[in-house]
């Protein structure tokens, strides 16, 4: 039997700082998670999309399992939520991003530079993504030169090898397997924006898919089957024509999943728990929640930036 526990930020007065919002410690601290070395646990570090939030990060989610953690995504402000739960750069085993839009990549530079001054050391960064995904890296890397520079050869004299990006291509399939571990990408459908992937990550038993941006999809459906969690992007209906044109309103909304969906494809995969996250536009919980409810009738938890989701049981354990 597993264990759902769910840990949400408490609420805060305006100008707290976010390093007062969680406690979440990797590697000696597991204990603050309520999980063991065996288990798997979600961390939701962005949970807005493109528009500027100043209480959601962009999209950026972390998967922490066995004293190692992974990253989904790199959105804006990603850096300062990873501060706040105090995850350590030195257990990062890989970035996977999903796409190449801006908001799944704008913290993706921070993150690189960040890391590498402050954990990964003479690490390379671990990055997997789609096609276009070693023009990025190649790109930050130009950007960074001076910087890098003065970094490695003049002033701190940090590792060089912390500086450079260790650049994966994905394609549909496993894409990570330490033994403990094992990430296995999956095509989803956000065209014109191709290749686009999710992620299912699988664990002692437990399992958890990243959808990243799509429309509901057979193949989502089939990668999602028996995961303990899916973690979908949601928006409500009718959204994007109160921001954009008709003409623009109309393909937005054929590449991405409203929150009714978002329950059609949980219900159909059979996943246990639905998590809520790249919220458009930002209203209530309830609202959200009552879109998702028409089709799918497991848990559904709608995302806050640093609410952390852990999955306790028997690691032994069958999902179905």
């Amino acid at each position: 039997m597993t264990t759902l526990l769910c840990h949400s930020e408490p609420r805060r007065r305006r100008g707290t700082p976010f390093a007062l919002a969680a406690a979440v410690l990797i590697g000696g601290s597991l204990a603050a998670l309520g999980m063991t070395r065996g288990e798997l646990a979600l961390i939701l570090l962005g949970t807005g999309n493109p528009r500027p939030n100043p209480d959601r990060a962009g999209a950026a989610t972390a998967i922490v399992a066995g004293g190692k953690w992974f990253l989904v995504d790199a959105g804006r402000g990603a850096t300062m939520r990873i501060a706040a739960t105090q995850l350590k750069y030195e257990n990062l085993r890989g970035v996977f991003i999903t796409h190449l839009h801006s908001d799944h990549t704008a913290g993706l530079p921070d993150l690189f530079t960040t890391s590498w001054q402050f954990g990964r050391k003479s690490t390379p960064l671990p990055l997997y993504g789609p096609a276009g995904i070693k023009q990025l890296a190649d790109a930050m890397l130009q950007f960074f030169a001076y910087d890098i520079h003065i970094r490695r050869d003049l002033v701190e004299k940090h590792p060089a090898a912390g500086a450079t990006i260790d650049t994966h291509i994905v394609q549909e399939g496993v894409v990570y397997d330490d033994g403990r571990v094992r990430v296995t990408a999956f095509k989803e459908e956000h065209a014109p924006v191709e290749p686009a992937f999710g992620y299912r990550f699988d664990s002692s038993g437990h399992s958890i898919v990243i959808t990243g941006d799509t429309r509901p999809n057979a193949n989502l459906i089939r990668y999602a089957k028996g995961a303990d969690i899916l973690v979908s992007e949601a928006y409500l209906p009718g959204f994007f024509y109160t921001v954009d044109t008709p003409e623009v309103a109309a393909k937005l909304s054929a590449y991405h999943t409203r929150a009714d969906q978002a329950g059609e494809v949980a219900a159909a995969a059979g996943v246990k728990t639905l998590v809520l996250t790249h919220l458009m536009p930002p209203a209530s919980d309830a609202m959200f929640i009552a879109n998702a409810r028409k089709t799918f009738h497991g848990k559904i938890i709608v995302g806050r930036d640093l609410k952390t989701i852990t999955l306790n049981g028997d690691n032994n354990a069958s999902h179905h």
